[in-house]
């Protein structure tokens, strides 16, 4: 990330502001796609991470065979902007939420849900696909790999069919919890093992397996050939939970929050404008300290926050920060750092301008009305223009 230019660009924004800087963005988008290709896997990217039409669309653009939600909002969202093959990995419960999704599976080409219930799949719309999902070791949703997934997929398929059931997934969020990368890479491994073994069993069964969905961005350096699609979703931006597990450099890192220094209180203590309602507070890395990384100023801690107030604490004598200095602040945690701002200002070199998160929060929309920022017939929103900002020069010229 250049933050330089990012700081630059957002000088006329009141702080706190998260701001993407588009370049390294798209090198990290062009980086994944090329992870999946030449393992042969199909990159379906988990898009909660952004919530933008705009990002969705680059990532599609780039080779994505589809996109990962979590939520109706967000698939609304993307099948709006054409993304024809989505996957909800979350279960579905409740009518209201069964009447969305018989209306988004009129809309795409194909939409499945992942669960780890045969009561859940029975009361989905006929046109909606369902992975099982296996928990690998993150102690989620999802049954035990082996027996407990061959016993529940039976069931499943006797529920709803063998055409409807598109094969397992598993989710390897304990990745997060690691002590170390060697630690890291058994957890990928063991992760892609019981999904292969586990799909042998099915298909020694008599049950046709015909997909397997693996991954996070923590284990994708370690994802290899075997299963047919992955899913990261923190690569699109970065964040310090990345840095520290070694997925990603501070360099790669997309997207930070620039806050101002609003005080001073001691030599070796500043105070910033930006707390946990701009800022990830939800990092609970055993490896990290502190909810994020200041660029240029790696002796500084983000110690604690309040709502609006980040405590800086510097690791040696003295924060050598003055009140109105404005600096960059890479979060613990990229996708809800995101879901705190209605918009992130998207940064290239002699520009900038805004990007609505389109896909916050749960609720329908008004009947023929998009969520606030999305295009509506689908269009693709290329720089949405609607939303420009203005053109915004670096200090320095450009």
């Amino acid at each position: 990330m250049d933050a330089e230019l990012v700081i630059a660009a957002a000088e006329s924004v009141e702080t706190p502001v998260a701001a993407v800087d588009v370049a390294a963005m798209e090198t990290n988008l062009a980086a994944m796609q090329a992870r999946a290709a030449g393992l042969r896997l199909r990159l379906r990217p988990h898009a909660k991470t952004h919530k933008s039409a705009f990002v969705a669309r680059r990532q599609l653009e780039h080779g994505a065979i589809g996109l990962t939600a979590a939520t109706l909002s967000e698939a609304e969202v993307f099948a709006a902007v054409g993304a024809g093959d989505l996957l909800i990995a979350f279960p579905p419960v409740g009518e209201m939420k069964l009447r969305r999704l018989a209306a988004l599976a009129e809309r795409v080409g194909r939409l499945a849900v992942s669960l780890d219930s045969v009561e859940v799949a029975a009361a989905l719309p006929e046109r909606v696909e369902v992975l099982w999902e296996v928990d690998s070791g993150h102690h989620r949703v999802g049954t035990a790999p082996g027996e407990a997934t061959v016993a529940g997929v039976t069931a499943l398929v006797a529920a709803i069919g063998e055409e409807r059931f598109r094969g397992l997934l598993t989710f390897p969020g304990h990745a997060y919890a690691v002590a170390d990368r060697a630690e890291l890479a058994r957890v990928a491994e063991a992760e892609h093992r019981v999904m292969l073994e586990t799909a042998a069993q099915l298909r020694a069964a008599g049950i046709a397996v015909r997909e397997l969905s693996v991954g996070s961005t923590p284990t994708a350096a370690w994802t290899e050939a075997g299963p047919t699609e992955m899913r990261p979703g923190s690569y699109v931006y970065g964040d310090v939970q990345q840095v520290v597990l070694g997925a990603m450099s501070l360099e790669e890192c997309a997207l930070g929050v620039v806050a101002t220094v609003v005080s001073t209180p001691a030599p070796d203590r500043a105070v910033i404008d930006a707390g946990s309602k701009a800022l990830a507070a939800d990092a609970r890395l055993s490896l990290l300290r502190g909810y994020g990384i200041v660029v240029g100023h790696q002796d500084l801690v983000l110690e604690r926050m309040s709502e609006e107030h980040g405590m800086l604490v510097a690791t040696g004598a003295q924060t050598r920060l003055r009140i109105g200095d404005r600096l960059l602040v890479i979060p613990a945690h990229c996708c809800t750092t995101v879901n705190l701002h209605p918009g992130v200002l998207m940064v290239e070199a002699g520009r900038a301008w805004w990007d609505p998160v389109a896909a916050r929060g749960w609720q329908a929309a008004g009947a023929g009305t998009p969520p606030a920022g999305q295009a509506s017939g689908g269009e693709s929103l290329g720089r949405p223009s609607a939303i420009h900002l203005r053109d915004l020069r670096p200090s320095g010229g450009g």
